[in-house]
């Protein structure tokens, strides 16, 4: 507790003590008939000085004392009550055993909000698994009926890799509020990371005539396997969506200064240079409308949330009107493989 603390805790006791003290003074000044020699003034002047200073310091420690105690009691165990007998003022109690009641109800209302998101969590857990069967039940049907006309075929199968996308989108962000129970960091070769990436966008290419090219050699990196390719999904899901008929999407791997990048390049409008630095933030979408399926703002946003967990680097950088280029960076040094239980 420092002294300026202290003071404006009792500084209504001081200012009684000094105006007694001038009170006094003032009365031995004016009572004529009062004598006391001047050494005798001088003494009790002294006296009086040097208990004043006494009372401040005993009742400096006396109260920094009860505030150690009282802060103990609060930080070590609130919710015991044998604990408060080691307050010994009566004010001291009070005011523990109302922090006492608050803590214990804050931590029934903490437990209530647990188990309401376990339960809300198992919940929303079962119903993406269940929406998965009526999901590849449309598409059984779908590729089962020859008949179906082809624009018709494009514009439902587009619309079920939507309803696929979110739902996906919907089970990695539960997932990623327990992401340290849910990874392992292993070798994962970029070029299995990419390939599987891409299954997911055949039919979209198809339908869009897009160039696929893959650049580079294939490397190993520390990453989590199931996470790092959702992370690369997403991006290519950012590129097939904003890449024109006929357009390119170029895949290129290098190793630059001990650093593993895997590069999405896409041609098409690209992003406004004004837009680049609010592309990963929750919910932000282009200013201007683009080509391809509705964007929600939130697969940037959650890929960046992943890759920053994971330690890898998620940037961007386009040129308006030509093209956006997404780099994901593995950097060995940064990844939790070397700070965590691995």
């Amino acid at each position: 507790m420092k002294i300026i603390d202290y003071l404006k805790e009792k500084w209504l006791t001081y200012i009684f003590i000094t105006c007694s003290i001038i009170f006094a003074a003032t009365v031995y000044r004016l009572d004529r008939r009062f004598t006391m020699s001047k050494s005798n003034a001088n003494y009790i002047t002294v006296g009086l000085a040097l208990l004043f200073i006494i009372f401040v310091s005993i009742d400096f420690m006396v109260y920094s004392s009860r505030i150690k105690k009282f802060r103990s009691y609060c930080l070590n165990n609130p919710l015991s009550e044998e604990d408060l007998d080691l307050l010994t003022y009566p004010m001291d109690r009070e005011y523990g055993k109302i922090f006492h009641k608050t803590v214990k109800e804050y931590e029934g209302f903490k437990g209530d909000i647990r188990n309401k998101y376990s339960e809300e969590q198992e919940f929303i857990t079962k119903w993406i698994h269940d929406i998965k069967v009526p999901i590849s039940a449309l598409r059984l049907i779908l590729e089962n009926h020859d008949d179906i006309e082809q624009d018709f075929y494009r514009r439902m199968d587009t619309e079920i890799s939507a309803i696929e996308q979110y739902t996906q989108r919907v089970f990695y962000h539960i997932k990623s509020n327990t992401f340290y129970n849910d990874y392992k960091i292993s070798k994962v070769n970029t070029r299995k990371l990419v390939v599987d990436a891409l299954k997911g966008y055949s039919n979209f290419f198809s339908y869009k005539k897009i160039n696929i090219s893959i650049l580079g050699d294939n490397y190993e990196v520390l990453t989590d396997e199931k996470w790092s390719g959702y992370i690369i999904s997403q991006i290519l899901s950012n590129a097939v969506k904003y890449t024109p008929i006929n357009g390119y999407i170029t895949i290129s791997t290098i190793n630059q200064e001990n650093e593993i990048i895997i590069k999405i390049r896409n041609s098409g409008k690209g992003i406004l240079s004004k837009d680049i630095a609010q592309i990963f933030s929750k919910g932000y979408t282009s200013s201007e409308d683009r080509d391809g399926m509705k964007s929600t703002g939130y697969g940037m946003y959650l890929s960046k949330k992943l890759s920053d967990m994971l330690g890898h680097k998620l940037t961007i950088e386009s040129e308006y009107g030509e093209y956006a280029q997404f780099s994901l960076t593995f950097t060995e040094y940064d990844t939790i493989h070397s700070v965590t239980k691995m």
